[in-house]
């Protein structure tokens, strides 16, 4: 499985058509759900504070973006994008944010992870919260998120500085 790194650690690439066993352990993410959203529809930004999250795009393309929402990371706020399609996954570590827009019609969002959270413990920040700014693939209609999911009221629970510090975007 060939592993790509990003700026935000623990946030990996895998694709795993290439022949090399040195990957991480992919057996503990047993709970799969699967989503279609609509062509430049987002589905996310969501996160899991404790437990890791597999993403993939079995079927179509989808731009995925991940957020550090770690307040105690160095790399906090900062931001990482790729483009998924057919075998790439992309393993989310905890407490990141996560969301991927669906470029392609008919796209297949495939979401795996060891257990499944109750709502009210995961993260739900609006994807086009103005704090984050961020610039989808695809254009997105104007919107003005509520503040219950916005990325200040998530800092706000997590202790964390206000704003985010966005100071290097990866491009896998």
């Amino acid at each position: 499985m060939d592993v790509v790194r990003t700026v935000v650690p623990g946030a990996l690439l895998l694709d795993p058509t290439v022949a090399d066993t040195s990957g991480p352990d992919l057996t503990a993410f047993t709970v799969r759900r699967r989503r279609r959203p609509a062509r430049d529809a987002v589905l996310g930004l969501f996160g899991h504070p404790g437990d890791a999250v597999l993403l993939g795009v079995p079927r179509g393309s989808g731009y995925a973006v991940v957020i550090d929402a770690r307040p105690d990371a160095d790399t906090f706020g900062r931001l990482a994008v790729a483009l998924l399609e057919g075998p790439q996954r992309l393993l989310v570590p905890p407490g990141c944010l996560y969301g991927v827009q669906s470029v392609a019609s008919g796209t297949v969002v495939e979401l795996r992870s060891a257990t499944r959270l109750p709502r009210r413990e995961r993260f739900d920040v609006h994807p086009d919260d103005p704090d984050l700014a961020v610039r989808w693939l695809r254009p997105r209609p104007a919107r003005t998120p509520g503040t219950a999911r916005s990325w200040a009221a998530l800092t706000a629970r997590l202790g964390a500085p206000a704003g985010p510090r966005r100071d290097r975007v990866s491009l896998w």
